[in-house]
Parts: structure tokens; sequence; C-alpha cells
């Protein structure tokens, strides 16, 4: 993960996305065999992108990601405006809460609320309306 992020930040601007699209499916072969080894450049990558990113990210993200991961998830959520990339977010979001079991009384939930406030409330309020406990 780390050469191809490495390779990646090096290519010319036009050939970024095809290497983003390695990174991505790299991520997903780990997150396949359960592995969270790079689930840092999964955060760091959703936090310092500019625009969406392949929605492989989410992919492996909704496999192995947990409660360090939710924040920067609701970030992007809010930063971005596309309707389909934000219910992707919103989906990668609830797999982590649903998986790892995170109830709205969670540090990593309340930390979210507070700081996005009622635009948050799609998604930490989600649980709610699934049915699982708050």
């Amino acid at each position: 993960i780390e050469r191809v992020r490495e390779r990646e930040a090096l290519v010319p601007a036009g050939r970024r996305p095809e290497w983003l699209r390695a990174r991505a499916a790299a991520h997903v072969v780990l997150a396949n065999r359960g592995s969270r080894l790079a689930l840092y450049d999964l955060c760091e990558s959703l936090k310092a992108s500019a625009a969406p990113l392949p929605v492989e990210f989410l992919t492996a993200l909704s496999l192995v990601g947990n409660a360090s991961c939710l924040e920067a998830i609701a970030a992007a959520h809010q930063r971005w405006d596309d309707e389909w990339w934000r219910q992707h977010l919103a989906d990668s979001f609830h797999s982590i809460v649903e998986r790892e079991r995170i109830t709205r009384r969670h540090a990593v939930m309340k930390r979210i609320q507070k700081r996005w406030g009622d635009a948050a409330k799609e998604l930490v309020a989600w649980r709610s309306r699934a049915g699982g406990a708050g």
C-alpha cells in the first residue's frame, strides 16, 4: 500500500487515478483477508481527498473499518454533495457501527454529534431506525 501510494504521488496528475484505483484494489484484497494493516491509509485517504475516492475504498472500510474510521467517514459525508457518494459513505458508516456494535453513547458518536450537529443526524440516528439499541 505504501509503495503504491508513493508511486501515486510521483506520477503526473493524469496518471494518478489509475494508481489510486490500484491502491483501492489492494485495500480490498487486504480487507477480504480480514487485515486491518492499512486501515490508517484508508482513513487518511478519505480525510485528504478533494474528490470522491474509488468505491473500493468504502468496500474495504465496510469490511474492516472500526470506530477510528467513523469521524473520517462523517467528515466526508458532510463535505460532498454527490448523493450517490454520500449514500455509499452512509452505508459504510452503518456497516461499521453495526459490526462493531457502536451505540450513540460511544465516545466517537458523541464527537460526531458535537462536531456536525444536525448535519450528522442522518448518520448517527440510523441505528435507532434500524431497530438497534441506541
